[in-house]
C-alpha cells in the first residue's frame, strides 16, 4: 500500500456507544476526480496513540473500480477529522 494521507468526508455508524465504524467515504483522487467508496469489510480496527494523540485506524477492503483493494483510514479524535492514510 502507498501512503496517501488525504482528508476524506466520511459517513460513520455508532453501535451501542462504541467507536465510530466507517460506512462510506468520499475522496479526491490524484487526477482531481471525486470518488465515493463503500467500506466492504473492516479487517482490523485499532485504537492508538500517535504523537500523544488518540487515533482510530481501520484496515479495510472494498471493491474500487472493479477490483478488490485494501486501504487504511484513520480518525483523529482530537481534531475530529478523517483521512485516507494508505491505498
Amino acid at each position: 500500500m502507498k501512503v496517501i494521507s488525504r482528508p476524506i468526508d466520511t459517513i460513520v455508524v455508532f453501535r451501542g456507544g462504541s467507536k465510530p465504524l466507517p460506512y462510506k467515504f468520499k475522496y479526491t483522487d490524484a487526477a482531481g476526480g471525486s470518488r465515493e467508496v463503500y467500506v466492504g469489510r473492516i479487517l482490523l480496527a485499532e485504537k492508538l496513540k500517535v504523537a500523544g494523540r488518540q487515533v482510530f485506524t481501520y484496515d479495510c477492503q472494498s471493491n474500487i473500480e472493479g477490483r478488490e483493494r485494501r486501504y487504511q483510514i484513520k480518525y483523529h479524535v482530537d481534531d475530529q477529522r478523517w483521512e485516507l492514510s494508505k491505498m
